[in-house]
This record gives C-alpha cells, structure tokens and sequence, in this order.
C-alpha cells in the first residue's frame, strides 16, 4: 500500500515539480520539468565505486574518502579502502534508486553491493568492516574487528532491504541474503535479554537492551520492519517491539525543556548523525497500529525538530542532571540533515499531515545553501556531497562516500511529493538563535517561521 502511495505521487511529483540547478555557490530555478530524479545524480557515487572479485564472485565497492579538487580515492590510513558501513549505504541507495525511478542498473549495482556485504558477514552474525588493498580484510582495527557494532547494524540494514527487493525478483538470491541476515538475531537477543533493565548516565535514564544506543537500535528497528515485511513472524514483531519501548523511554520527557521530544543517541548524548529514531518509531508505529510510537515519533518533530530549524541545525548536545547542556553547533554533515528528511517523510506517510512534507522540504533545504555557511553543499552537475560545513565561514569541499551517499537519500526523500519539493524552494531569510526562530521564503512573497510562541509557550509553524 505504502509503495503504491509513493508511486502514485512519483507521477504527481513529475507533473507539478519546479526543478533545481545548482551551481558552486549559486542555485537557479530553471523552467518547470516533469522530472526532478534527473538532479539525483549519482556519476560522483559511480566514480567513487569499483567492481572487485573476491573468490570469483564480483563485489562493489565504494571507497571511503574524495578530496578537493581532484576527488581521486583517498583510503583511511591504517583501516583501509572500503567497509561495511559504506557499502551498505550505497546498497541501500541504488535499492531505493531501483524502487522509486525503476533503474535496472542501479538494481545490478546494489547487488553486487549486497555481495561484498555477504562476504563481509560471519555465521555467528557479526560483520568485519574494512578491507585492505590487497583485498584482505582488516581483522585487528578497533573500527573492524568481528563484533556487532555500528557497520554490522548497517550491513543488517542493507541486507533486509535487500532481502524485501529481492524475495519478489530473484527468490533464489533473496536465500542467500537471507541465510546472512538471520544469524544477526542471535546478535540481538543478545542485548534483549536485558530487557526491562535500567543504566543512568549523569541523570539520564538509558535501557538497557538497546542496541549500543538509541541510534544503532533505530537502524536495527528499520532493517527488522524490513525483514518484516516478506517474514511476519512473531519472533521478529517482538524484536521490534522490544527495542521500539526502549527508544520511547529514551526521550526527553520534560515538556517544559526546549529539548523536549529529543531521543537520545548515547548515554546522555544526542547527535545528528544517523539519528533515526523518528524514522523507526513512525513505521514501527504504523505496521502495528502502536500509537505510542507514533506519538513518541510526532513529539520529537513538532518540538525537538523545530528547536534545531530554529537554531539552523546543530551539531551534538550533551545532557547534564542540574546542569545547563553542553550545544555544539559545528561541524555540521548531510548525515545529520538526511535522517530528520527520512523522519518526517515517514511520519507524513503514517500520520498523512502534510505538516511533516512541508519540514521535510525545508529540512532538506540544507543542501541549496539554507545553512550557517550559506553555501550549497550538493553539486547536481556533479552529484558531489560535500563533507560538511566547519564554521559559518568554511565548509570542507572533499565529497567523500557517505556525504555524498546521504546528499543523494535525501533527494531522494523528497523527490516523490510535490509539497516536500515546494517547500525545499524556501530560502532561508534569517535566524535569530536567542529568540529561537527561523524564517524561510518562496519566490512569490509567502513565509513560513519556525519557532518558539512566546505566548503560547510552545514550539510553532505559522505561514502567511
């Protein structure tokens, strides 16, 4: 139902969409096309990525690091020249590249992405991350030692989709994902059988049965909905349910904080980067009929997401019992922009408030220049994401893989619905960080602000 919805606005996206050019440092409105995929450019993930052969199965790779000006392949010095937490991502963008502009090749692609991952994984479910050179795998480095850490979450994410996209198209190559994916979940009764146990860092109240944090159990929530979907076993709905009552209860709950709503990544610590938890709780919400996730879900966007809007994004917050937090502002990556853009589309899917498409839009925005540097941070001539801006006065041109990977999914995220898409138009006309708003614009005069109601005492959206 989900995918007939999508596809339906697909149509309606290339009917009504005006689409974006960009430049370096400059972004033009062209006439209206019928096609905005042609902005989700993907020649820059294609030159970042090479077919190896391992055992005489071919593999895609993508290597980590791109550096200005020349953008040639940097490896990581003493880990290697690809991993796990990288190819996933590109597994997972050419998948939803193949779903949503039907692109047989980038179905080949990600195959063959699936296929390093596979090698990659142990029967025990735990994954190695980096490979050498030589095509050797990495099995000392602290980042890719044979554990169940960040990559293997990743690389279970990848493989359910894969596994969803497959079972339909090629049964037999679905098994083989299949046989890898299932041995995780011994990996993840591992951290179930704490359920219903408690830690606290500096005050704040962690379960502890997620899955290191609340940032890898929402990646391991979306990889298992997945798996769900071909599979819906009880065994897999209790999973998910386990590790989805956790991710409510790590939550800032105290509705008189600007922090209200905000899931934490980590012991007391909330970042940007690839915090999903929206994400995770508004599907989870919506395959179960559960309205506490989807309410856990919904607090979180209409107040911690209007908070960030109105600061122009942040970078990390730490959380201190007694204690003002500890913001940091900078650096800030398309990895931080991309999960609230997955958040609040699927939020939009399961509520069908086209409140969230509009912030998904104006989220998204990000990435023509609607940030504290002012400066775009994707290239479509080029399909460059560019690594992040340090200051408001220096962004880092390299556009290694996963800026470029995240820069490409949140495109992606939006280039279905045409309200996401009028709303990504908005420019960014001020912030006013102390009183805690933000103001964007369209070409025609109307206004939207995103902030804080001094008289309502509450997080607000007000268009005229």
């Amino acid at each position: 139902m989900v995918l007939f919805f999508m596809l339906t606005q697909i149509l309606v996206t290339h009917e009504l969409s005006t689409t974006l050019f960009f430049k370096e440092n400059k972004l033009e409105l062209e006439e209206p096309s019928r096609d905005f995929s042609r902005y989700v450019n993907i020649e820059h993930l294609e030159r970042l990525s090479e077919v190896i052969h391992i055992d005489g199965i071919p593999m895609r790779i993508t290597h980590i690091y791109s550096e200005y000006p020349d953008y040639d392949w940097v490896e990581a010095r003493g880990e290697g020249i690809t991993c796990v937490d990288d190819v996933s991502r590109a597994a997972i963008v050419y998948l939803r590249h193949h779903e949503l502009y039907g692109d047989s090749l980038s179905l080949g692609k990600a195959r063959m992405a699936l296929n390093f991952v596979l090698y990659m994984g142990r029967n025990d479910g735990q994954f190695y991350n980096f490979i050498y050179r030589d095509h050797s795998i990495n099995k000392e480095g602290r980042t890719s030692k044979k554990s169940f850490n960040f990559w293997a979450v990743r690389g279970l994410r990848s493989l359910c989709y894969g596994y969803r996209i497959f079972h339909v198209i090629d049964p037999s190559y679905a098994k083989e994902l299949r046989e890898k994916i299932k041995p995780t979940f011994n990996q993840i009764n591992g951290f179930l059988k704490y359920y219903g146990e408690y830690e606290y860092y500096n005050g704040v109240k962690s379960p502890r049965w997620l899955i290191v944090g609340g940032d890898r159990t929402a990646e391991t929530i979306l990889a298992l909905l997945d798996y769900y979907t071909v599979h819906p076993d009880d065994e897999i709905k209790i999973m998910i349910e386990k590790l989805a009552d956790g991710l409510v209860q790590f939550q800032m709950s105290d509705p008189n904080s600007k922090l209200y709503g905000m899931h934490y990544s980590w012991r007391n610590i909330w970042h940007a980067w690839g915090n999903s938890e929206v994400e995770a709780l508004a599907k989870a919400g919506k395959t179960f009929s559960n309205s506490s996730y989807l309410e856990s879900a919904k607090i979180e966007a209409d107040n911690f997401y209007l908070f960030l809007m109105s600061r122009n994004f942040l970078h990390s917050i730490e959380v201190y019992s007694g204690k003002k937090p500890i913001i940091k502002i900078f650096p800030q990556i398309s990895y931080g922009i991309r999960p609230m853009v997955s958040g609040l589309k699927e939020l939009y899917i399961a509520t069908e408030d086209d409140k969230y498409a509009k912030l998904a839009g104006l989220v998204a925005s990000w990435l023509k220049g609607n940030n504290p540097a002012r400066e775009v941070m994707y290239g479509a001539k080029t399909g460059r994401g560019y690594d992040g801006i340090d200051n408001k006065d220096k962004i880092n041109r390299n556009s290694g893989a996963e800026s470029t990977i995240e820069a490409l999914m949140t495109l992606m995220e939006i280039s279905w619905d045409p309200t996401s898409l009028r709303y990504f138009y908005y420019d960014l006309e001020k912030t006013n960080e102390i009183e805690n708003y933000s103001v964007y614009r369209d070409v025609s005069g109307k206004e939207i602000r995103i902030g804080w109601d001094k008289i309502l005492k509450e997080w607000s959206i007000f268009e005229k």
